[in-house]
């Protein structure tokens, strides 16, 4: 079996197709590595401490020498073709459930199938009888990747939510907390208990765990449906068949697209799709006077009107509206719904300012906004809330009960009731987060006060298909413009690389080279905005800066003139300085420096540049004014067109375009004297 992400022999039956394929190939990996090793903020130093001869056990000896009590997962992990592995240099994760589990999941599957509700086929689990050494090869292949990590996590890492890397079964592990008989346990999915923590070996860590942790297959909608506490949302997903709409788990993409997915640096051929999905229990209902699908639907047409009345499968429906802004594409665990400490490892506190806010927006399946966001300003700062308002009353005052949701973290809500203690976050295709309040979307709130702001959307984060595909501020690696559909290729011969670890979400994406691509723009609400991209930058100190040029499109609008990849920042036509040496603390340089169409970087968050630097205080990062435009309703596309650059003599080097983020700020925020923008 191989392992995955292996390449595949080139395409072509002559010796100089090969040939080409294979330098051009060669180039674009040997590039992407200089870049990577020149760039400390995008990378982590390499660790050269296990590729020296082992003096200790490695994993595969851990288990051998215990063999009496682990030989099933022995056997399961032979059988996958992994116990070799773990008998190499390497650095891995070992979940590991003794004989008795193993035994005792076997027994529990009663059936060859899966069971499963509503529109999914019956899964086969390749369980036939309740003897290991009768597993099929595909189930004994699901049962040992699911327990393997390729990287050491010990059990002080993992804090409230997922654990950084998927499985090798190309799955989410969720980590919560629960305490049986004052003793204190750290949970898998909620399911498996950690017994016997971080034993480490010569290469990696083995966590002795007290039950198989299931590979779940059903999807997100069908999961909502095991759980009575969830009744009455999941009795509206099949009232609209809605679960049709979040059923998919991989991209469709035709055989020559996925081969020529392998020729990409640390890409896995297999594109998922998968989906979060923001849940109330009944309980919530019940405390707003709803009691039955009925009092959902007259819930429903009260805040999204009567539109397409009765037909609940019209998105145009309100209750379907209603269920649609509950979903999100992307896999989004807790500890990523906005930056955490627990999610981009360890230095989370030398990039981010103390006591500011933490936030992020997600386009919903309804096809509006929803706000995520950490009032680290506020008493509330612990908690992670969707559509948060630091307002005495909101906007709409009947929407004081549909604000401020709270996603509530798993360890919380597995003790709030009995009923919730079995409650496991994981579907074939998603997660699902619980929440303390009704969500809705109500134009008049949204435009009058959650979105009332200067709204900054990080590029990568608005690519679902990173956080589907476990890459979102994990891998560095090179796309095609195809992968993304957020992300189109206008011309060119460009490329798009994806580089975690900097920048104002500590990731950015890079346009390579000969490129000509557009961007999706949110969907935010319809009014004029103020548009603002970040934009790398140098001084005439610093040496080396690329000469090349791009241009700026707003669908298909020219945006200005021309501009340079890594201007001069103390040029006169931009004009900065830092605050320290200006008499007002930079007050009136701001000024000057918008008449000139830039702004200096936010001060919430630090750069990187030789150590850390407040944003705000680096000459490496701007803003750029590129419009004042109305967006309207429907999509929006802002294009990155490459124009060239000096084919010899100084400022040469072949071309990279960061792109970290965009602003969209409604013009009345830019333009109001009583009240400045702040500098977050």
């Amino acid at each position: 079996m191989k392992i995955k992400n292996q390449q595949s022999p080139a395409r072509g039956d002559t010796k100089t197709r090969l040939f080409k394929r294979t330098t051009l190939n060669m180039k674009r990996i040997l590039y992407i590595l200089a870049i990577a090793l020149s760039i400390l903020a995008c990378t982590d130093e390499i660790d050269k401490s296990n590729r020296y001869t082992f003096t200790g056990e490695t994993m595969a000896d851990f288990l051998l020498n215990r063999s009496e009590k682990y030989s099933h997962m022995i056997t399961l992990l032979k059988r996958a073709e992994l116990f070799s592995l773990l008998n190499t240099y390497g650095q891995f994760t070992l979940f590991l459930p003794d004989n008795e589990a193993v035994e005792k999941y076997i027994q529990e599957q009663d059936s060859i199938y899966s069971t499963t509700k509503d529109t999914e086929a019956p899964i086969y689990t390749g369980i036939t009888s309740p003897f290991v050494e009768e597993l099929s090869d595909s189930m004994a292949n699901v049962i040992a990747r699911m327990h393997l990590i390729e990287k050491n996590y010990h059990t002080a890492e993992f804090g409230e939510g997922a654990i950084g890397k998927w499985n090798f079964n190309d799955r989410t592990l969720v980590v919560s907390y629960k305490v049986v008989d004052e003793r204190f346990y750290i949970m898998l999915n909620n399911s498996a208990a950690i017994i016997d923590s971080d034993n480490e070996v010569e290469n990696g860590i083995v966590h002795v765990i007290d039950k198989v942790i299931d590979p779940e297959y059903k999807t997100v909608a069908n999961k909502i449906s095991e759980f009575r506490f969830f009744s009455l949302f999941h009795s509206a997903i099949a009232e609209t068949g809605f679960s049709n709409a979040v059923s998919e788990k991989f991209c469709r993409d035709s055989e020559s697209f996925k081969e020529e997915l392998h020729n990409y640096w640390k890409l896995n051929p297999n594109r998922y799709i998968k989906f979060t999905a923001f849940v109330e229990p009944d309980k919530v209902f019940n405390e707003n006077g709803i009691y039955s699908l009925d009092d959902l639907k007259a819930f429903a047409e009260k805040w999204y009107g009567t539109e397409a009345k009765g037909n609940y499968k019209d998105p145009k429906n309100a209750l379907y509206k209603f269920v649609a802004y509950h979903f999100v594409e992307g896999e989004i665990p807790y500890n990523r719904i906005v930056l955490s400490k627990s999610g981009t490892g360890p230095d989370f506190d030398k990039y981010y300012v103390a006591d500011h806010d933490l936030y992020n927006y997600y386009p919903t399946m309804q096809g509006t906004l929803m706000k995520a966001m950490r009032p680290l300003s506020t008493t509330d700062g612990r908690n992670i809330y969707l559509n948060y308002s630091k307002r005495a009353l909101p906007y709409n005052i009947e929407m004081r009960r549909h604000i401020n949701v709270r996603v509530i973290e798993l360890t919380e809500f597995t003790q709030m009731d009995e009923k919730y203690t079995d409650f496991m976050p994981n579907a074939g295709n998603g997660l699902i987060h619980p929440i303390d309040k009704i969500l809705i979307y109500n134009e008049n709130e949204m435009v009058g006060n959650i979105l009332n702001e200067r709204m900054r959307f990080d590029f990568a984060s608005l690519q679902p298909e990173l956080s589907s595909n476990n890459l979102w501020q994990n891998t560095f690696g090179e796309f095609p413009a195809e992968y993304f559909k957020g992300i189109k290729k206008i011309g060119g011969n460009g490329f798009i690389i994806y580089c975690p670890g900097a920048g104002y979400l500590l990731d950015n994406i890079w346009l390579y080279v000969d490129f000509d691509f557009s961007f999706k723009l949110p969907p935010v609400p319809p009014r004029t905005y103020e548009i603002r991209i970040s934009q790398q930058a140098h001084n005439h100190i610093n040496t080396g800066r690329t000469m090349a040029s791009y241009q700026l499109y707003l669908d298909n609008k020219i945006c200005g003139n021309p501009l340079l990849q890594e201007p001069h920042s103390d040029d006169l036509d931009i004009g900065w300085i830092e605050d320290s040496v200006t008499y007002d603390n930079g007050v009136e340089l701001d000024k000057q420096m918008r008449n000139r169409g830039w702004m200096k970087a936010p001060d919430s968050y630090n750069d990187y540049y030789g150590g850390f630097v407040n944003a705000r205080q680096s000459f490496c990062r701007l803003r750029k004014i590129i419009a004042r435009e109305y967006l309207s309703d429907g999509e929006h596309w802002l294009r990155f067109r490459y124009l060239g650059a000096p084919t010899t003599g100084e400022g040469y080097r072949l071309f990279i375009l960061p792109i970290d983020y965009i602003e969209l700020v409604p013009l009345h925020i830019v333009s109001d004297p009583v009240k400045p923008e702040d500098r977050h």
